[in-house]
């Protein structure tokens, strides 16, 4: 079932969001060809096996240097997945700019989650697959993540009952919710590579998550703004 809202805005939005390019541009900071450096190295090898070492190499850096900017390999991580998640979010936040109530931003946003990680596979190895389950203190550091996602949509679902698209209910347990079925279609993905094309599931994805608060998946576009002249409601004519 097609959801009627604006998605062409994504396409520019999210190309390039964490794109990393094997010769980082000289303009680049240290700072950032390590964290970038490190995303590759992950993604490839694993929270365990990646090692301080490959990384400054393929950063092109210094021990020192690493050890200046980030007093642990788990600093450096923890750096990683805030830089990664600012991102990740400011992208969605102005992918729904232009959506004209809040159901249609909380299903963009669905979208604009889906399609980044579709085109930034590595990122969501990085922050979904291969950092969590090396000890607690590293688990924890994805909590701030989501609740900040987690309150986003939450947002947006207080603002749908605001304005009477869906019925009163806890919008904080539906936003944990509706991350956590996320997070599921995008980990089960990585696993199996089912589907073969993420996006293909967003349709269904959002459809179901929009029947979950009682909506119909079939947004109807906005109402065309009334043309008003000179104050009194009736055109000029």
């Amino acid at each position: 079932m097609t959801i009627p809202f604006s998605s062409g805005i994504l396409d520019t939005r999210l190309t390039g969001l964490f794109a990393m390019s094997k010769a980082p541009p000289p303009e680049m900071t240290t700072y950032d060809r390590i964290l970038n450096a490190a995303t590759e190295v992950i993604a490839q090898q694993g929270y365990s096996g990646a090692g301080v070492q490959e990384i400054i190499e393929r950063a092109g850096a210094s021990k020192g240097s690493f050890y200046f900017h980030f007093p642990s390999k788990e600093k450096m991580v923890e750096a990683l997945v805030q830089r990664m998640s600012e991102r990740l979010l400011h992208n969605v936040q102005e992918s729904v700019e232009g959506q004209p109530t809040p159901l249609h931003r909380v299903a963009a946003s669905i979208e604009a989650l889906i399609a980044t990680f579709a085109r930034q596979r590595r990122v969501a190895q990085v922050l979904l697959l291969n950092i969590i389950g090396h000890g607690r203190a590293t688990d924890k550091r994805f909590l701030p993540m989501r609740e900040r996602f987690s309150l986003l949509i939450q947002q947006e679902l207080d603002g749908a009952v605001a304005a009477g698209q869906i019925p009163s209910q806890d919008t904080t347990l539906v936003a944990q919710m509706w991350v956590g079925a996320i997070h599921e279609v995008i980990l089960r993905w990585l696993l199996t590579g089912q589907p073969h094309t993420l996006t293909s599931v967003t349709p269904q994805l959002q459809a179901t998550l929009l029947r979950s608060l009682g909506a119909d998946p079939a947004l109807p576009p906005p109402a065309a703004p009334s043309r008003v002249g000179n104050g009194t409601g009736r055109r000029k004519g």
